[in-house]
């Protein structure tokens, strides 16, 4: 397997592999809301082995990237300016992204600073509704922290309920495991007031992927953010939120690979 190792781009922590050979663009994969860079720690060797620089950035708040800002006052766009910092210094890359990192790659797209886009079970941009009656009975125990800007500490049961559902116990520990908190702030765009994405300004390829059994983003959000963007659409059967982590991800990892190669 191919060695990861952390560098440091301007202020930030970014984890990568190297190939042996360098066959293809780099490609930079973003985490999704409480948790880093770890949830990559399989998807980089299996890039690099198919000669991909594969880097995978900590946004702000996390694993020493930009020490001594508060977390708590961490917004939406100061995570998507981390990771359009790291596009930069790549080069227009390929980017994944999973989650919350699922939008920060549709704002990448638009600023149009990345040669392809993949979103895995991606939070919606405003105007696509994210409600089930289930997660807003979650989420209502979040509340004071999202209205005054505190730092949330995710709920492990609410969690494994949501995102974790489909995953076997195995993963499920490991994706327990790597929970941190995050900005009530971004709880509160992400929830409530919603993030622009301007669609008319997306002009890369774009793939979207969503899981059959996800109680965090339903494949039914999922779908019409692929409808916004014109974008193909691959549901994953049996799956879950925490799909690039359950049984299976070897393959879904491959045939993106293969995807982001050919466009």
């Amino acid at each position: 397997m191919t060695a990861l190792e952390t560098v440091r781009v301007g202020e930030l922590t970014v984890v990568r592999a190297m190939p042996d050979v360098e066959r293809h663009p780099p490609v930079l994969f973003v985490h999704g809301i409480f948790v880093d860079a770890r949830e990559w720690t399989d998807w980089l060797p299996r890039f690099a082995a198919k000669g991909f620089p594969a880097y995978a950035v900590n946004l702000r708040g996390r694993a020493g990237s930009r020490p001594g800002i508060p977390l708590r006052s961490a917004s939406f766009d100061d995570y998507a300016a981390d990771a359009a910092e790291v596009a930069r210094h790549l080069g227009r890359p390929a980017v994944v992204g999973h989650s919350m990192g699922g939008l920060i790659a549709q704002r990448l797209a638009a600023l149009d600073i990345v040669r392809s886009a993949v979103l895995i079970t991606p939070a919606p941009p405003r105007g696509i509704i994210l409600f089930t009656p289930k997660l807003a009975v979650k989420q209502a125990k979040y509340l004071p922290q999202i209205l005054t800007n505190s730092v949330i500490t995710p709920n492990v049961e609410d969690l494994q309920e949501l995102a974790m559902n489909a995953a076997p116990p195995d993963v499920r520990a490991r994706a327990t495991s790597e929970l941190i908190p995050d900005s009530g702030r971004v709880g509160r765009q992400l929830s409530l007031t919603g993030v622009p994405v301007d669609a008319t300004k997306i002009r890369c390829p774009m793939r979207v992927i969503s899981a059959e059994l996800d109680q965090f983003v339903p494949a039914k959000t999922v779908a019409k953010i692929a409808r916004r963007y014109g974008a193909r659409l691959d549901v994953i059967p049996g799956r879950g939120h925490i799909v690039l982590m359950e049984p299976g991800w070897e393959s879904l990892a491959d045939d993106l690979a293969h995807w982001i190669a050919a466009v």
